[in-house]
């Protein structure tokens, strides 16, 4: 009778062993689920206002040649230049004329950028006026969309030339920039 006892008990406890397993992994995956169903957080917030800021407004930096572009990353960029064609931007008057090292001290004011353009840098959907240094090491950039590359004949002469860019300055992965919408914004010295 003691041996019934023992093994009774000893089913007993691989039956609570079962069932405490079969509690966590029920726990482990509505954690799971719950937490894949949550919203994305925007990617990107204005540092001037500290609010969300559209993606449209984000510097595309060109890709390394060793990363293939996917078919993603372009749709992507796409939706976000399209929602930038639809947005109307005026130029204030600029509260100080400063050099590129300087822009990110001025970030969401507007103010004149006048620079050496190292390097330009143009895809279908955008284009980069790369000031000091040629992209990575640039500390500031003129970005040109492609629905106003008609606005911008030539963009390549600006390459190696000084510039003065008039515009709301802007950051972008702790870079500095103005989205160039006019031809009155950009002139050549």
């Amino acid at each position: 009778m003691g041996f019934l006892f023992y093994k009774l008990k000893l089913q007993m406890d691989l039956m609570k062993n079962r069932i405490l397993t079969i509690v966590c992994i029920s726990i482990l995956l509505s954690i799971l689920f719950i937490s894949c169903g949550k919203e994305k957080k925007p990617e990107f917030t204005d540092d001037n206002t500290g609010q969300n800021t559209p993606l449209e407004m984000k510097n595309d930096e060109p890709k390394k040649e060793t990363e293939p572009e996917t078919k993603t990353d372009t749709a992507s960029r796409e939706t976000r230049t399209e929602n930038y064609k639809n947005r109307s931007f005026e130029i204030g008057k600029p509260e100080a004329v400063i050099s590129p090292l300087e822009a990110g001290n001025y970030n969401g004011r507007t103010v004149t950028v006048k620079g050496f353009v190292a390097d330009v840098y143009q895809s279908d959907k955008v284009a980069y006026l790369n000031f000091v240094e040629k992209f990575p090491k640039n500390p500031f950039t003129a970005v040109i969309f492609a629905s106003k590359f008609s606005d911008f004949p030539d963009i390549i002469n600006y390459k190696n030339k000084d510039v003065e860019v008039t515009g709301r300055v802007s950051m972008y992965r702790e870079k500095a920039q103005i989205i160039l919408n006019s031809p009155k914004q950009i002139v050549v010295k």
